[in-house]
């Protein structure tokens, strides 16, 4: 994948996320968890609508609005925070929290949370432009949905609980309390942070000066897995928010630590790009770390922390790691807007493109770069040409609302199709099964078709559509055969 630049393009990558947007505000998507390596077709549900897990990229299109007001763009937020806070279930937790499990899951404290994160931060950046009666709405929701998650832990950070889970309800009890006049959570905040500090904060990985947090206590006990990467700005950021709430600077030291986790156990792949690790395992004063197969697109949320952090004082290594890791998003963007997701996998997570994780990167990215000139009308441009993201196992083509994750020849047998207005997606069988055949509606024209030889990819089909092939992994692209 040649490098091109060390800046992403914002605008690029929030005009391909609201290409996903439906007209009643859902954020649909291919819900591939680059990380873990599933989605919803690896359990067997067929989801594509919306996941409360691009609650962030609400955020982001608010500060954007904030910062560039536009009515397109009121029009798109508004759509976005009402989808959001109207989608309840019976029991008070918000609809679509399954995310790569898809609709399979409807129990979660990690996809509510960051679904009200969402709405928070709209509201904190651009609460000026929407309706009173809609921003009431909107926070009338979360509080709902707080009380509804008492099912978890009682509402409070426990032993029981999960880190980054725990981490991410007291940063939307926060914002709660800052933005409404309810103050139902604010004695309980200082106590929260202290005792997920205590519960879940391990010191010395990879050094003295780093701390990284433990998934839950069992693993803290038994030995088991600290915290990916890419969970750690839901740590860092409520650590950040109170130290200025309650002036504890141990709190902003603490942060600083969980950064130098990040950045100190990075590693640089064979394009010579900055990448989180993956994670560490802990037991008995050992510490063993794996790299990869590791995310590329969802860094967001962790930079949006150290962004944070460094806006309390200037710090030249946490500097340093966040222009390395943005040089690593322009390495590996595609003309179409949107990131290669992973590398290790040689399967569909490390092409297929997640919405989710890439609205974590629009909130850091617009946060950190701002949307540049034209932005509005960047984000929507009519996008006329085909997108491919190949890699030696698998391949992504998006075209208008079309998009497929397909094998190369011979090299698998992924042959999944959908639409990015539509809430489901499906498989197309071979001719010779007895399965119906493809939708008519789900079927993608022309679809491309490549061969990996020993010495890369080659396209074999002969369509001849305006297309940005981009590819990724080990084998490079060498054009039409």
């Amino acid at each position: 994948m040649e490098h091109r630049t060390t800046a992403p393009d914002t605008a690029a990558l929030a005009g391909w996320l609201r290409t996903w947007v439906t007209a009643e505000g859902a954020i649909n998507g291919f819900h591939n968890h680059s990380v873990w390596g599933t989605n919803p077709f690896s359990f067997l549900d067929f989801t594509s609508g919306h996941t409360a897990f691009a609650g962030p990229a609400v955020g982001a299109f608010a500060q954007a609005l904030a910062a560039d007001p536009d009515e397109r763009g009121t029009d798109l937020l508004r759509r976005l925070v009402r989808y959001q806070y109207s989608e309840v279930q019976a029991d008070g937790q918000y609809e679509h929290i399954g995310f790569q499990v898809g609709e399979s899951a409807t129990q979660g404290l990690i996809h509510n949370a960051v679904g009200s994160l969402g709405i928070l931060l709209a509201l904190k950046h651009a609460r000026h432009l929407l309706p009173a009666d809609e921003a009431a709405a909107a926070l009338a929701a979360v509080r709902r949905n707080l009380d509804a998650c008492e099912v978890y832990g009682g509402g409070r950070p426990g032993e029981d609980g999960t880190c980054n889970q725990e981490y991410a309800r007291v940063w939307v009890k926060q914002l709660y309390t800052e933005l409404s006049d309810d103050t139902v959570f604010a004695a309980q905040l200082p106590e929260d942070l202290a005792t997920l500090v205590r519960l879940f904060h391990h010191r010395g990985v990879p050094d003295d000066d780093s701390a990284a947090t433990f998934r839950t206590v069992g693993d803290r006990r038994g030995g088991g897995i600290l915290e990916p990467a890419e969970y750690y700005g839901l740590c860092i950021v409520p650590l950040v928010i109170g130290y200025r709430t309650h002036g504890d600077p141990e709190l902003l030291a603490e942060a600083r630590r969980l950064c130098r986790h990040v950045a100190r156990s990075a590693w640089t792949d064979t394009e010579g790009a900055t990448r989180y690790h993956r994670y560490w395992y802990v037991k008995d004063g050992r510490a063993l770390k794996t790299d990869t197969p590791m995310l590329i697109a969802g860094m967001g949320l962790t930079l949006y922390g150290i962004h944070e952090v460094l806006a309390e004082g200037p710090d030249a290594e946490l500097e340093a790691f966040t222009e390395a890791c943005l040089a690593t998003y322009a390495r590996y963007q595609t003309p179409a807007g949107y990131f290669a997701s992973a590398s290790g996998w040689h399967n569909e997570a490390d092409i297929a493109p997640s919405t989710a994780w890439h609205a974590h990167d629009l909130l850091f990215l617009m946060a950190r770069c701002g949307g540049g000139e034209g932005f509005w009308d960047r984000v929507f441009a009519a996008r006329d040409r085909q997108s491919v993201l190949v890699s030696d196992r698998a391949f992504w083509a998006e075209r208008g609302a079309h998009w497929c994750v397909r094998s190369p020849l011979t090299a698998g047998d992924l042959h999944l199709y959908g639409r990015k207005d539509r809430a489901t997606f499906t498989r197309e069988f071979f001719s010779w099964t007895d399965r119906e055949p493809l939708p008519e509606e789900l079927h993608y024209p022309d679809v491309p078709e490549f061969f990996v030889a020993n010495d890369g990819i080659h396209r074999v089909d002969t369509a001849e559509d305006p297309t940005d092939i981009t590819a990724v992994g080990p084998l490079p692209y060498r054009g039409r055969l």
